[in-house]
């Protein structure tokens, strides 16, 4: 087993609320006080390494830099260095981009949440951004499960109990659009 792939089954299947635990990187390295630069170590991987370790092309862990949502260290040569923390965040930022929030809006949760803060105290504005968040997925969800319906009907495909069938069922279906 390569060094990416034990770093990544340390990681195992973590869930989001372990996700949210492991973003804290205030102290993620071990330094080199008389340079500043980072020691790399086993615990720790280039850039190439944390593109095939989480999937993540080297140039999009790049821009995730330049946007404020990774902040890797760097050896005294300049390279990049990223931990399990770093993999785990790049982690928890694919799932809220896939998600569909805005890099802006991810980088401003990371920045709020740590374990053990109180959110609501610390950011208060996190809130506001969570429930436009919570709000847009809901109504993205609702879309979607309609289209799927919709199409479900038209093409006579079953749907599980509780989808929108019986709604679908009911709204008229443009002759254009009815299977001959």
């Amino acid at each position: 087993m390569n060094r990416s792939a034990a770093t990544l089954d340390r990681l195992g299947a973590l869930g989001s609320r372990e996700l949210l635990a492991v973003t804290d990187t205030s102290a993620p390295y071990v330094g080199d006080w008389g340079t500043g630069a980072v020691k790399e170590t086993d615990e720790t991987l280039r850039i190439g390494e944390m593109a095939e370790t989480t999937g993540v092309s080297e140039r999009l862990l790049r821009y995730y830099e330049s946007r404020g949502l990774l902040t890797p260290g760097r050896t005294a040569t300049g390279h990049r260095v990223y931990t399990l923390a770093d993999v785990a965040r790049v982690r928890l930022v694919r799932f809220f981009l896939d998600g569909g929030m805005s890099t802006k809006d991810i980088r401003f949760l990371l920045e709020c949440v740590h374990e053990g803060v109180d959110v609501a105290r610390m950011c208060g504005e996190l809130d506001s951004v969570l429930t436009r968040e919570f709000i847009r997925i809901s109504k993205e969800i609702e879309s979607l499960v309609r289209t799927r319906s919709y199409i479900a009907v038209l093409t006579g495909r079953p749907l599980a109990d509780g989808d929108l069938a019986a709604r679908v069922g009911q709204e008229p279906v443009p002759a254009a659009a009815r299977p001959r």
